[in-house]
């Protein structure tokens, strides 16, 4: 081979220096130390017209003099540099390979440019999120995911009992359509992801592509999170993206996407029932404070629905037996939870509010099957005590509230009085996905799709 001749990434190999390569820099980081200090050495990551990427690593001696040849996004020809074989120390790589380059003093580089030779913008090289779990058995490699997000939170401080300091996070959970996995961002990555949502108006639901993700396991539910080399694209225009996007609409994938907070929570706020059966789109999925005085508690049989073990989705009694229709099997001990209808009232009108479990437990400090077994599956009694009280409440506004003008809302939260406290409604609460048929205060019945309780 002459040493005058281009060679792709996957040829380089120890005992030479004199390489020759043309390569895209797709990604730029610093390694962090165990006491949280980032070197002063840095890392980029190369892209060849083969789809091969390689990582190369630029020591803290070079780091001005590589800074100012190369920018993040350009083409280049690289020549003269080392190439290093990984060892069993060098933990959390980003690329499936066993090499990395290594810069000198006698490395240089030339711009080429866009019209003269084609490299990607970029290349993942995606795990299936069912083949997370096993991923998370090992530390060599990160991983690159792409999905659906159905959840975010905003970005919030989480106390650090070990170092007894607050850091930054993101919560989020995303699916491929098969499996959903927990997302977490941290400190500095976590307030850019943040700034960034806030900055853009990116189409929903958000996909996201995690490159260079750290897995791992939590409470037997696999996660992912930032590391180092980690970085995110937001509907970033690739193939995966384009045909999750696709798959969105179908029955089968929509199942997984029951509820999402993806859009930005609007600061708790206060609201008169008129304000709340006014509002407009924007409002889809947030939550909003109102104070009530309850006129009346319907008196029937849906006091509670039963509802699947695994999916959270409510099931029917079907000859005798308790059938999950998502998940396809009989739920031989379903959970149960309260859905209480109740009219309430303010000074600006009245409005229909459904009681999910968490306020009916919170009012009463029982549970659906404490209650079923002291009235003996007949209509509690001690429900109507509710009436003629004025309550605190937690509202959360549905699609079915703004876009079929459904009257009846949901309470997730509450407490008794007018003594409002923005902070005893606004803790974050475990939402789960459920689905509730009930029947409206007026006598005609209603089904509500892919509500939400606590």
């Amino acid at each position: 081979m002459s040493s005058n001749s281009y060679v792709h990434l996957r040829n380089v190999e120890r005992g030479r220096t004199d390489w020759k390569i043309k390569i895209r820099i797709i990604r730029e980081w610093r390694g962090i130390s165990l006491t949280g200090e980032r070197f002063k050495g840095y890392n980029l990551l190369l892209l060849d017209a083969k789809n091969v990427r390689m990582v190369a690593y630029v020591p803290e001696w070079l780091t001005e003099k590589m800074q100012k040849l190369f920018t993040v996004g350009n083409m280049y020809t690289v020549t003269n540099f080392q190439v290093k074989q990984y060892t069993a120390n060098d933990k959390w790589r980003c690329v499936n390979n066993d090499r990395q380059i290594l810069f000198t003093n006698n490395t240089t580089a030339k711009q080429i440019h866009e019209s003269e030779y084609f490299i990607p913008n970029n290349h993942f090289d995606f795990f299936e999120m069912e083949e997370l779990s096993n991923l998370a058995k090992q530390n060599v490699y990160l991983a690159d995911v792409v999905g659906v997000v159905i959840k975010r939170d905003n970005l919030r401080p989480v106390r650090n009992t070990k170092l007894g300091t607050d850091q930054m996070q993101v919560r989020m959970k995303m699916t491929d359509g098969k499996k959903k996995i927990n997302v977490i961002f941290w400190d500095k990555f976590a307030e850019e992801f943040q700034q960034d949502i806030d900055s853009n108006q990116y189409e929903e639901p958000l996909i996201l592509i995690i490159a260079s993700g750290k897995v791992g396991v939590w409470k037997e539910e696999t996660d992912i999170c930032n590391f180092s080399p980690t970085a995110y694209f937001i509907n970033f225009k690739h193939h995966s993206v384009q045909q999750l996007r696709k798959l969105i609409s179908e029955a089968n994938f929509s199942l997984h996407i029951n509820y999402s907070t993806s859009q930005p929570r609007k600061p708790l706020r206060f609201c008169t029932v008129e304000e709340i059966k006014n509002f407009n789109q924007d409002y889809i999925l947030q939550e909003v404070v109102c104070q009530v005085h309850i006129k009346f508690v319907e008196d029937n049989e849906t006091w509670f629905y039963p509802r699947c073990t695994t999916c959270y989705k409510q099931i029917q009694f079907v000859e005798g037996n308790h059938i999950c229709i998502r998940c396809k099997r009989r739920v031989p001990h379903p959970d149960k939870k309260f859905a209480i209808c109740v009219l309430a009232s303010d000074k600006t009108g009245d409005i229909e509010i459904i009681l999910m479990d968490r306020p009916v437990r919170y009012a009463f400090g029982k549970n659906v099957f404490d209650v079923l077994q002291q009235y003996k599956g007949k209509f509690p009694t001690m429900f109507k005590s509710l009436e003629n009280q004025d309550y605190t409440m937690k509202l959360q506004i549905l699609e079915v509230n703004i876009q079929k003008q459904s009257e009846m809302y949901l309470a997730t939260d509450m407490f008794k009085g007018f003594s409002f406290d923005g902070n005893c409604l606004n803790e974050e609460t475990n939402v789960k996905a459920t689905e509730i048929s009930a029947r409206e205060i007026s006598g005609s019945s209603y089904h509500l799709d892919n509500i939400s309780e606590t």
